[in-house]
């Protein structure tokens, strides 16, 4: 009797770990897919990124709802990014003035695949409406994810996390 239930404990692991397995195999060609499309979305340099934190430079990060975003189609930005931290020259245009804009502006884009195989892929514009122009610099990721780094000539930065939004999948 004892001999059976060990028997029967065995074959129970044994058929739990393979139907395990199988789980696992389906669920690594369906992200392997995902990587694929996304990838494909960078490449094709259409894509929206929601913005879910906000890292100023010697200030506390925020995490982001939702509300801002940066949107590129066809060399064509268009974002409202918010600046936190210090302005080393007067403003007086308001908010726009030292926040990081850019409405449906055609930009000259740089693109780096060079890190492609390791799912890197690097865009870099300048430009944006106001007193200062900024230099933008794209990390995205075929696993969903975006690194956003913003300077400007006058020293400002900020830098903000995202999530890359498929066109379909866009909020509109």
């Amino acid at each position: 009797m004892k001999n059976f239930r060990i028997i029967l404990i065995l074959l129970t692991t044994c058929l739990i770990a393979g139907s395990c397995g199988s789980f696992s195999k389906a669920s690594r060609a369906e992200r392997e897919a995902e990587r694929q499309l996304c990838a494909q979305t960078i490449e094709s340099g259409y894509f929206v990124l929601d913005i879910t934190q906000i890292i100023p430079r010697g200030f506390p990060s925020r995490t982001s709802t939702g509300e801002y975003a940066l949107r590129m189609k066809d060399g064509v930005v268009d974002t409202r990014l918010p600046f936190i931290g210090e302005s080393r020259t007067a403003t007086y245009g308001g908010v726009d003035e030292i926040s990081i804009v850019f409405e449906s502006e055609k930009v000259d884009l740089q693109k780096d695949f060079s890190d492609a195989a390791k799912g890197e892929y690097r865009y870099t514009f300048k430009g944006g409406k106001g007193q200062d122009k900024w230099t933008v610099y794209l990390q995205l990721y075929d696993s969903g994810r975006a690194n956003i780094n913003c300077i400007s000539r006058n020293g400002r930065y900020m830098s903000f996390l995202a999530n890359i939004l498929m066109p379909e999948n866009e909020k509109k």
